[in-house]
C-alpha cells in the first residue's frame, strides 16, 4: 500500500507531493483511535493536541477525510457516528451540528465553548457543512446511503440551516478559529453551497427529490460570485471587504463531485492569484497575517488544472518541511508562511 500510494503520489502530483504524502498518511491515522459502541459499531475517533483535547471534531474530520475515502470510507462513516449520536440526544440543544463529542477518550459531550449559548461561539455553518460534505462523501465512495439514511432527519435540518443563512454568514467562527471571528466569510459560503449541492446529491442516490436544495446551492453559487469578486479575477476575504484574498479551499467539492456550482474560470483566475501572492514556505491563509496550513494548501493546488501549477503551489510547502529543524515550537496546527518568528 505504502509503495502504491508513493508512485500514486508522483504520478498526480509530483515527487516533493508524494513525499509530504509519505508522512501524512501515517500521522493521519495515529492521529485516530479506533473502537466499537456498545451496540457494536465501528468508530474512529480524531484526537486532538490542542483545542482542548476535542475528540471526534468535525472540522478534523473534514480535512482528513481524502485519506480515509481513498483507503476504506467506511472509517468516514466511523468518524461521523459518535457526532450524529450526539446531536440526537437531548443534552444537544442547537438546531445546528455540534463541533466535537467530548474530551478524549471520553465522548461524553462537546467540549468547545460548550459553556456559551451564543451560536457566534459555536461553529454553525462550519460544521454543519462538514457533516453534510462527509456524510455524502462517504455514501459516494462506499456505493451505500445506509448509513447517511439512517440521519436523514439530522441531515435535513442542517441542510435547512444552510439554506437560511449560510449563503453570507454571519459574525461567527470557522475551522481557522485562531483567526477569529469573520462575517460575511467568503469561503465559509463555500461550504454551505458545496454542502447543499452534496445533499442534493444524497437525495438523488435514493431516489429522493433534492431538487430543492440544488437550486439553493446554484442560485447562491452565482450570489457568491458578484458579491465576492474584487474585479481582477481573484475573490475576497468577505464580502464586504474588498481588495482582500483567502484560500478558497472549500470550492475543491465543486471540483471532485463535479457539483457544476462554479465557472472553470472562476477556478483558473482564483489559483492564478495565488501563485503570484506566495511566499518562502507558501501561501498565506489570508492577507490578515502570514501563517498558513498544510491541509489548506493541498486542498486549493488540488483546484489547478495543470501539473505544473499545482507543483508550483506544493513546492514551498515541501520546503518548509525540508528546512524546519526537527523540533519547532508551535502553538497549534499552523505556521508562518515566512517563518519570520519561527528561527528557521
Amino acid at each position: 500500500f505504502s509503495e502504491g500510494l508513493f508512485l500514486d503520489g508522483v504520478r498526480a502530483g509530483g515527487k516533493k507531493y508524494a513525499e509530504m504524502l509519505e508522512l501524512a498518511y501515517r500521522q493521519g491515522f495515529a492521529a485516530h483511535k479506533i473502537g466499537m459502541t456498545d451496540e457494536g459499531e465501528l468508530i474512529f475517533v480524531s484526537k486532538e493536541c490542542f483545542s482542548n483535547g476535542c475528540a471526534a471534531t468535525v472540522d478534523v474530520t473534514y480535512p482528513s477525510i481524502p485519506l480515509f475515502l481513498l483507503f476504506q470510507p467506511e472509517l468516514v462513516n466511523a468518524m461521523l457516528r459518535p457526532i450524529f449520536h450526539y446531536a440526537a440526544s437531548p443534552a444537544w440543544l442547537f438546531d445546528f451540528a455540534p463541533h466535537d463529542a467530548g474530551c478524549y477518550p471520553l465522548l461524553n459531550g462537546q467540549v468547545y465553548n460548550i459553556e456559551s449559548t451564543d451560536p457566534q461561539n459555536q461553529m454553525p455553518v462550519e460544521e454543519c457543512g462538514n457533516m453534510l460534505i462527509c456524510t455524502y462523501a462517504a455514501a459516494y465512495y462506499t456505493r451505500n446511503c445506509t448509513f447517511a439514511m439512517s440521519h436523514l432527519d439530522l441531515l435535513t435540518q442542517w441542510a435547512d440551516y444552510l439554506v437560511g443563512v449560510g449563503v453570507n454568514p454571519g459574525n461567527q467562527l470557522c475551522t481557522d478559529d485562531f483567526a477569529g471571528h469573520l462575517a460575511h466569510n467568503c469561503n465559509l459560503s463555500l461550504k454551505a453551497i458545496c454542502a447543499l449541492a452534496c445533499f442534493a446529491r444524497l437525495l438523488a442516490l435514493v431516489g429522493r427529490d433534492g431538487s430543492a436544495y440544488e437550486t439553493a446551492a446554484h442560485k447562491m453559487a452565482a450570489e457568491w460570485v458578484s458579491m465576492a469578486a474584487n474585479g481582477d479575477g481573484s475573490y475576497r476575504l468577505a464580502f464586504d471587504q474588498p481588495g482582500t484574498f483567502s484560500m478558497k479551499y472549500n470550492m475543491i467539492w465543486d471540483k471532485v463531485f463535479d457539483l457544476g456550482l462554479f465557472d472553470d474560470s472562476v477556478k483558473e483566475t482564483e489559483v492564478a492569484s495565488y501563485l503570484v501572492r506566495q511566499n518562502r514556505y507558501g501561501l498565506p491563509l489570508d492577507n490578515r497575517a502570514d501563517y498558513t496550513k498544510s491541509d489548506w494548501l493541498v486542498w486549493i493546488a488540488s483546484l489547478c488544472t495543470t501539473k505544473s501549477a499545482f507543483e508550483a503551489l506544493i513546492a514551498p510547502l515541501w520546503r518548509a518541511y525540508d528546512e524546519t529543524p526537527d523540533r519547532v515550537p508551535m502553538t497549534d496546527w499552523y505556521f508562518t508562511s515566512t517563518a519570520k518568528q519561527r528561527g528557521f
